[in-house]
C-alpha cells in the first residue's frame, strides 16, 4: 500500500469519497501516459455528484481507483470509510451499484434471470429479492421479467442495466457514461430516477458524462481535464461566479486559464497539501475570492455551505489502518453464493444455445470416427503397371501364379508390354509404379531353389521381381513393397511345395515369436489412438475456455462482475464446474466410438483411462483460462490456441515415437502436458499396466501439475489485471 495510505487520516463520516494526490500513469518510457496528476476529489455522501469532462481526461481511470478496479501510483483513496478492497469491506461488493458505458448484460437471460443472477451475487434471496425486482420493474417501466434482453431495444437494455446497480440498494452508486448515445427522452428519464434515489434514501450517486450541460441538475459537479479536477463546485454556484449562462462555458474558460496559468496550480496543489481533507478547489475561508484565473475557487452557498461546514466540524474522527486487517478463513475460501449464481449463469447461457451445445458434444465423436476410418488403414486400388515377360518353363509360369497372389483390392495390376513405357508412364504420374519379371523367370527360379551351389549371379538376377516405385508418397510405397513382399512369400510356398522342398528355406532366418505385449496386427491407428484421445478432449477443452474471459472483458460483464465482489478463483473454478459437464458428455462418446465401435484394445483398467481423460480435459481447460486471462480479442486467443495445436501434437509422441526427434526436441517433449500422459495411457491400453508402474503415475502427475500451474498463472494474470 502507498505510504500516502497507510498514514493516519482525518476522515470526516459524511463523506462518501476522498481522492488525495491521486497519480496514475499507463506505459513506461516514451510511451509513458499521466492519466490522472495530483487529482483530490471530495464527494459528500447522499449527493448527487457529477464527473465532468472530455472523453479520455481519466473519468473512467478515476472511478476504477475508487472501485478498487485499479491500482494507482500514488496517493490515497477512501471509499465510503476505507480503502477498496479492504478485507470485509463491501467495495467491490454489495456497498456499491456500478452501470459502465456498455450496457453489460447477458443477452441469452431474462430481465428476471439477470436480477437473479446480479441478487445472488449480492446475497439477496427469496421475498426480499422478488419485491426489489418487481419494484424495478415498475420503477423503469421494464417489460415483462421473462423478456429475453438480446430482444430488448436499446434504450430497454440501458434500464436493465440501471436496475442491476439499483438491485441491492447501494450505498455508493457509480454510473460510467449512463446517457451516451442514448436519445433525448431517455436521458431526462435516467435523471428523473437519479433525482428520485437521491431524495429518498441516502444513496450517494456519482456519474461521468462529457454532455456537461446535462449535469446541471446535479448537487455538485468536478470539471475534468487532463487527469486533474479544474473545480468542484455546485453547479448554479459555478456558473454565478463565472457569471456564464452554460456550464460548457465555464469549462471552456477553466480549460483555456488552466492551460496558461500553472503558477496558480502549482500554489494550490501546495496548500492542499499541507491539508489533505480540503480540496485546493476549498481552501479556507473563501468568500468569493477574486481570483484573476477563476480557478480552484468553490463557492459559499447553501448546499455547499452544508457541505463545507461539515468537513470542519467536530464530527471528524481518526481512521488509522498502519496494517492490513487480517484475513479470515472464509475470506480466503470461494463464496458459495457467488459459486452458485456463476454456475447457474453458465448453465442458463448453455441452455439458451442448445445448437451450440450439441455441437460441442458431437464433435469429439465425429473427430473419433475420423480418426478410426482414416488413419491406420491400407491405401486401396493403387494403380501398378505389370511388364510380365515370363515364357515358362516345364509348363509353368510361375510369373503369372505370382501376380495372382497380389491383393487385387489394394494393388490394380496394369498389363505393360514394354519396361521403358511403363517407367515413362510411372514418372508421368499414372501409376505408383513398375513391377518387371523377366522372360527367364520361371526358369531361374527353380534352378534357384534347385542347385542351390551352383547359381550363379545372372539366375539370381532373372529369378527376382523387379519393383521401381514412385517414393515421393513413402506411406504409399510402403505398402506396395509390404503387399508385394506377403504375395511373394505365399507364391514361394506354393513353388516349393510343388518342388517338394521345405518352403521355410525361402524365409527370412528371423523368427517372429508372439508379441510380448499388443498384436502382431496391429498398426499405426492403435498407436496413435490413446494420443489422439488426450489430444481430442484437451483441445476441445481449451476451445470451451479460450474465449471465456476475452468476450465477457470485451462486452462489459467481467467489469461488472469483479465490482459485484467476485473473486479470480469463484470466476474460474465456476467455469470449470459448468464446462465440466460438457466435457463428460464428450469423453462418454469418445470412449464410446473408440472401444465399442472401433473395437480399439483396452487390457486395462477403464477407469484409469477415463480419469486420464478428464484431467487431460481440465489440463486444456487451464490453459484456455490462461490464454483467456492474458489476451483481449478473440484473434489473438484463437491464435494461441490453434498456434499451440501442431508444436504439442507433433512433440508429444502422438504421430511419432518421441524417440525418433533429435535430442534436443526430445527435451521440450517431455516437460510437454501430453507426452507422459499419452505413454501413460497407452501402457493401460495395450499392456494393461496400473499405477503400481512409473510409466502410468508418472503421467497423472505431469497432467495434474499441469493443471495446477496453469490455474495459479490464470489467477494470478486475472488479479493483476483486475
Amino acid at each position: 500500500m502507498d505510504d500516502l495510505q497507510q498514514e493516519m487520516h482525518t476522515v470526516n463520516e459524511e463523506l462518501a469519497i476522498e481522492c488525495r494526490n491521486v497519480y496514475k500513469h499507463y506505459g513506461s518510457g516514451k510511451n509513458k501516459l499521466e492519466v490522472l496528476q495530483g487529482l483530490n476529489m471530495t464527494v459528500p455522501r447522499g449527493a448527487i455528484y457529477g464527473l465532468l469532462g472530455p472523453s479520455g481526461c481519466g473519468k473512467t481511470t478515476l472511478l476504477r481507483c475508487v472501485l478498487g478496479r485499479l491500482k494507482f501510483d500514488k496517493g490515497s483513496v477512501i471509499t465510503c470509510g476505507k480503502p477498496p478492497n479492504t478485507a470485509g469491506h463491501g467495495i467491490p461488493g454489495r456497498m456499491v451499484g456500478y452501470m459502465p458505458q456498455e450496457t453489460a448484460l447477458f443477452g441469452e437471460f431474462t430481465i428476471g434471470e439477470t436480477l437473479n443472477y446480479f441478487g445472488t451475487l449480492h446475497r439477496m434471496f427469496g421475498k426480499e429479492l422478488a419485491e426489489r425486482k418487481q419494484f424495478l420493474l415498475d420503477l423503469l417501466m421494464l417489460p415483462a421479467a421473462r423478456s429475453i434482453v438480446g430482444n430488448l431495444s436499446g434504450g430497454q437494455m440501458r434500464r436493465v442495466s440501471f436496475a442491476c446497480a439499483l438491485l441491492q440498494k447501494p450505498e455508493l452508486l457509480i454510473l460510467d457514461e449512463p446517457t451516451v448515445g442514448v436519445d433525448p427522452v431517455l436521458r431526462m428519464k435516467i435523471w428523473e430516477y437519479l433525482l428520485q434515489f437521491a431524495n429518498e434514501g441516502s444513496t450517494t450517486i456519482i456519474l461521468t458524462t462529457h454532455y456537461i450541460e446535462e449535469a446541471r441538475q446535479a448537487n455538485m459537479v468536478g470539471l475534468m481535464r487532463n487527469g486533474k479536477l479544474l473545480s468542484e463546485s455546485p453547479p448554479q454556484e459555478l456558473m454565478d461566479y463565472h457569471q456564464m449562462q452554460t456550464l460548457e462555458d465555464v469549462f471552456l474558460k477553466l480549460c483555456m486559464q488552466d492551460g496558461t496559468e500553472d503558477d496558480v496550480e502549482v500554489k494550490a496543489v501546495d496548500t492542499a497539501e499541507t491539508n489533505p481533507i480540503i480540496q485546493p478547489e476549498i481552501m479556507a475561508d473563501q468568500q468569493h475570492v477574486d481570483d484573476p484565473s477563476g480557478t480552484r475557487q468553490l463557492l459559499t452557498g447553501p448546499k455547499y455551505e452544508t457541505f463545507e461546514t461539515k468537513s470542519r466540524s467536530s464530527t471528524q474522527t481518526s481512521y488509522i489502518n498502519p496494517d492490513p486487517p487480517k484475513l479470515k478463513i472464509s475470506d480466503m475460501l470461494p463464496s458459495i453464493y457467488n459459486m452458485w449464481a456463476l454456475i447457474l449463469k453458465g448453465i442458463i447461457r448453455m441452455a439458451r444455445n442448445p445448437g451450440q451445445v450439441i455441437f460441442q458434444f458431437l464433435i469429439p465423436a465425429i473427430q473419433v470416427i475420423l480418426f478410426c476410418l482414416c488413419i491406420g488403414g491400407d491405401p486401396k486400388n493403387l494403380k501398378v503397371a505389370v511388364v510380365n515377360e515370363d515364357t515358362g518353363f516345364l509348363f509353368q509360369k510361375f510369373g503369372e501364379q505370382f501376380l495372382a497372389d497380389v491383393d487385387p483390392k489394394v494393388i490394380h495390376q496394369v498389363p505393360i508390354d514394354n519396361l521403358t513405357v511403363a517407367l515413362d508412364d510411372a514418372k508421368a504420374g499414372k501409376y505408383w509404379g513398375a513391377m518387371y519379371l523377366g522372360p527367364d523367370y520361371s526358369k531361374d527360379l527353380v534352378f534357384r531353389f534347385a542347385q542351390t551351389t551352383n547359381v550363379t549371379n545372372d539366375t539370381i538376377e532373372g529369378s527376382s521381381v523387379h519393383l521401381y516405385l514412385d517414393m515421393s508418397n513413402a506411406q504409399i510405397s510402403l505398402v506396395i513393397q509390404q503387399q508385394v513382399l506377403e504375395a511373394f512369400e505365399t507364391f514361394i510356398d506354393e513353388v516349393l511345395t510343388k518342388l517338394k522342398m521345405n518352403p521355410l528355406i525361402a524365409s527370412i532366418p528371423v523368427i517372429i515369436e508372439d508379441p510380448i505385449y499388443g498384436s502382431a496386427n496391429d498398426d499405426l491407428t492403435n498407436f496413435m489412438a490413446p494420443g489422439v484421445i488426450l489430444s481430442i478432449i484437451f483441445f476441445l477443452a481449451l476451445g470451451l475456455t479460450a474465449l471465456t474471459f476475452v468476450i465477457e472483458r470485451k462486452e462489459g460483464l467481467l467489469d461488472r462482475t469483479w465490482v459485484a465482489g467476485v473473486s479470480a478463483t469463484e470466476l474460474m473454478l465456476a467455469h470449470v464446474c459448468t464446462q465440466t459437464l460438457i466435457m463428460i458428455v464428450q469423453i462418454a462418446l469418445v470412449m464410446i466410438f473408440m472401444f465399442t465401435v472401433f473395437h480399439i484394445p483396452s487390457r486395462g483398467s477403464l477407469a484409469l483411462v477415463v480419469v486420464m481423460t478428464l484431467l487431460q480435459g481440465l489440463c486444456g481447460m487451464a490453459y484456455g483460462l490462461l490464454i483467456s486471462a492474458l489476451v483481449d480479442d478473440e484473434m489473438s486467443a484463437m491464435q494461441f490456441a490453434l498456434g499451440s495445436f501442431y508444436p504439442v501434437l507433433l512433440l508429444s509422441g502422438i504421430i511419432w515415437p518421441i524417440q525418433a526427434m533429435p535430442k534436443g526436441l526430445s527435451y521440450i517433449s517431455v516437460i510437454l502436458p501430453q507426452t507422459y500422459a499419452s505413454e501413460a495411457l497407452r501402457a493401460i491400453l495395450f499392456r494393461g499396466w496400473g499405477l503400481s508402474y512409473f510409466t502410468v503415475w508418472i503421467g497423472y502427475v505431469v497432467t495434474i501439475g499441469w493443471s495446477i500451474v496453469l490455474l495459479i498463472l490464470s489467477a494470478i494474470i486475472l488479479k493483476l489485471r483486475r
